[in-house]
């Protein structure tokens, strides 16, 4: 029996009759024994092959459809006037329709950019609606067309592997993979079966203290590291799974080690007033150093470099951000990145159910991830270097199921041990740490975008001002969409805001947006790197207002709470508000003028007290008060008995006292020029990398004020 003929892609398979007839054809050259046959010429037709559209234009067909059905779903629910402004709205454009926002169907999720310009196929056929290839079109995490069974493979044993598509062991939709692995399991099922798990964990938390030790330390002090850690630094990140942990904490399962543990024991420290906590009793800065000391020896013994999993990135990630906190920037920055690989090794960055064995861990490696994700950012931000966790990679869904939480009556944490007689009393405020931790993830995408278009290399002002109007817009639409239980402005007129109070983590999340205006804002104006001739006109009265409020906020913070154990993303804040204090003409008189009311100098106070928990702000405030000793401005090391406390002063009363300043770029720079200041060298106004700190020969022969 003679082999199967093989033919190639390009060759027929029968000739032109044969085909037509549907008979079968030897595919003889020239003619084929059938035409032969009966005579017939015989033709072969030869065509291209037939191209699979790619995953691209699929998407696009795909958002195309959805953006038609929104307009025909607007236009049927409008009303005749409503009707016509919407039908003006929409352009036609080389042959195809551009949307506004509002029409695309993408505005209900922030972290999407609005379909608004047709791209061409490429045999120019046809137009298909798609979103800029760039990571402004941060897709969400419940993204539909996301699959990521083209990230798993399974070896011969069952074991599943996480490699990108372009590996050599990449095995596209292995057997048992392609039927259900991105389904997620039922929401509300799993949602309350979570939700009373953490109920149930809670009531058990206090059978612990009958334990001798905990992690090799008594019990009593082993929960009051505990306690601090669950109050304070928990509700930023959610990083550590309070019902999986405490649980895992007695039987040993995987969700808690001994690593994980003194990493917490460690990073709390800081905030503990404990004498035994402390190396030295007489320096406030060697507290936790046992515990730092363990997790350095648990990571050598145990090798826990060489194989990842969930609590060793935890425990990473705190004591990465602990470490730079604390000074120690190179070993937080590489500790943050083993982390970093760690999350890739275990597939944290797949929201697929295949690499889950249940809901609790569905819910971890989401908590985990997006913990990852900002800590990424926060320190490119803090050092000035690239992140690793690319916007392309965060499809994890943001919906945690757990809000157990998200009500909880939350008070600052009181030793029991040490009870402060002068400490006032606080009245309960809801933590909403689920919906917070929610936001910041949102909000991180918006930063992953700045950093990555206006402070990476290359960025120059013609490159990136197209794209200052667009993530501005995706800021202001962050801001408006906040819920209303998170809006907190004690900036508002007559002092009042909808909220007496609000929790620290909320004042944290606000600090960081009016940050992030700033930093989105001041590369243009100035002496920033993106300047030019014709700066943006509202940049300044952005940076301007954005200060201010971060100003209030960080008063309003030290208020209720005091700074003592304040997270040091705050510190960055008001480290970036400072920045633009320094260049405003009215601030730096009132400075001059040794006012306490001085934003600049208020925030300078602040600092000064945030570097008892998180002694790493010495490095920027460093920076701060050599901008103003180059440009004359007087700096005070303490308070000036002679003067008013500058924490128990109206901060609104100083921008009151300058009602008609103009904060234009065109004034600023009039009053800079009148004063004698020069932008000198931008190294002195570092937003993007400030923790590296300027040389002090940058400052020498520089004109004063």
């Amino acid at each position: 029996m003679s082999p199967k003929r093989q033919s190639s892609p390009t060759t027929p398979r029968a000739c032109q009759f044969c085909r037509v007839r549907k008979i079968r054809c030897d595919n003889r050259k020239p003619t084929c024994g059938s035409c032969q046959r009966h005579d017939r010429q015989c033709v072969y037709v030869v065509d291209p092959p037939r191209q699979r559209p790619s995953r691209a234009l699929i998407n696009a067909a795909h958002r195309q459809r959805r953006a038609a059905e929104n307009v025909i779903i607007a236009l049927k629910k409008a009303d005749p006037a409503a009707r016509a402004a919407i039908l003006d709205s929409i352009h036609v454009k080389d042959g195809g329709l551009q949307l506004p926002a509002s029409l695309a169907g993408v505005d209900a999720n922030i972290d999407d950019v609005p379909v608004s310009q047709p791209t061409q196929t490429s045999d120019n056929s046809s137009n298909v609606y798609s979103t800029p290839n760039d990571e402004l079109n941060d897709s969400s995490s419940e993204d539909e067309d996301y699959d990521p069974t083209t990230f798993l493979s399974r070896d011969e044993c069952g074991t599943v592997g996480i490699f990108g598509p372009s590996s050599a062991l990449h095995a596209r939709s292995p057997i048992g993979l392609a039927n259900g692995a991105n389904s997620r399991p039922a929401a509300e099922p799993d949602r309350y079966q979570l939700i009373a798990e953490a109920a149930l964990q809670r009531q058990r938390e206090p059978d612990l203290r009958r334990l001798p030790t905990i992690g090799g330390i008594p019990s009593e002090l082993a929960l009051h590291l505990l306690d601090l850690h669950w109050n304070r630094q928990h509700h930023t990140f959610l990083l550590t799974y309070r019902p999986a942990f405490m649980r895992d904490l007695v039987t040993g399962g995987p969700y808690c080690s001994e690593f994980l543990l003194n990493a917490v024991f460690a990073c709390s420290s800081k905030f503990s007033t404990r004498i035994e906590v402390r190396e030295d009793p007489q320096r406030p800065e060697s507290a936790g150093k046992r515990f730092f000391d363990r997790c350095d020896q648990l990571l050598a013994e145990q090798s826990l470099l060489t194989h990842s999993s969930i609590p060793t990135i935890a425990g990473l990630i705190m004591l990465g951000s602990t470490f730079n906190a604390r000074g120690q920037t190179s070993k937080g920055w590489l500790y943050t990145g083993f982390a970093l690989r760690m999350v890739y090794d275990l597939g944290l960055h797949l929201d697929c159910k295949e690499v889950a064995a249940s809901a609790e861990d569905i819910e971890v490696r989401r908590r985990v991830f997006w913990a990852a994700f900002i800590c990424d950012k926060l320190q490119s931000l803090y050092f000035g270097r690239p992140f690793t966790i690319q916007l392309r990679d965060a499809h994890v869904s943001r919906d945690f199921m757990d809000t157990f939480e998200e009500n909880e009556l939350w008070v600052p944490y009181m030793d029991p041990l040490k009870p402060d007689s002068t400490a006032r009393s606080h009245v309960p405020t809801r933590i909403y740490s689920v919906t917070v931790f929610q936001q910041l993830c949102s909000l991180s995408k918006i930063m992953t975008s700045i950093i990555d278009r206006f402070y990476m290399a290359g960025a120059t002002g013609s490159k990136t001002r197209k794209h200052l109007e667009l993530i501005n817009r995706r800021l202001e639409v962050w801001y408006r969409k906040l819920p209303a239980e998170l809006r907190f402005e004690p900036w508002a007129e007559n002092g009042q805001s909808p909220h007496a109070t609000v929790a620290p983590n909320v004042i944290i999340l606000l600090t960081t947006y009016n940050a992030l205006i700033i930093l989105l804002h001041r590369p243009f104006i100035g002496s920033g790197h993106l300047r030019s001739d014709d700066p943006p006109a509202d940049s300044w009265e952005h940076c301007v207002t954005a200060a201010r409020n971060i100003t209030s906020l960080a008063l309003a913070y030290r208020s209720a709470y005091s700074l003592r154990r304040a997270n040091y993303m705050l510190s960055y804040a008001i480290y970036v508000a400072c920045t633009i204090h320094a260049r405003n003409p009215a601030i730096r008189e009132s400075t001059r003028r040794k006012e306490a009311s001085s934003p600049l100098t208020v925030c300078l106070r602040c600092l000064d007290e945030l570097a008892i928990p998180n002694c790493g702000v010495s490095a920027p405030s460093k920076i701060i008060r050599r901008l103003m000793e180059a440009n004359g401005m007087s700096i005070q090391t303490g308070c000036d008995p002679a003067i008013q406390d500058p924490f128990q002063v109206d901060i609104n009363l100083d921008f009151q006292t300058f009602p008609g300043l103009d904060f234009s770029p065109a004034r600023l720079d009039h009053a800079n020029h009148i004063s004698g200041f020069q932008d000198f060298n931008q190294d002195l106004d570092l937003l993007f990398g400030f923790m590296n700190e300027p040389d002090v020969s940058i400052f020498t022969g520089v004109v004063p004020y």
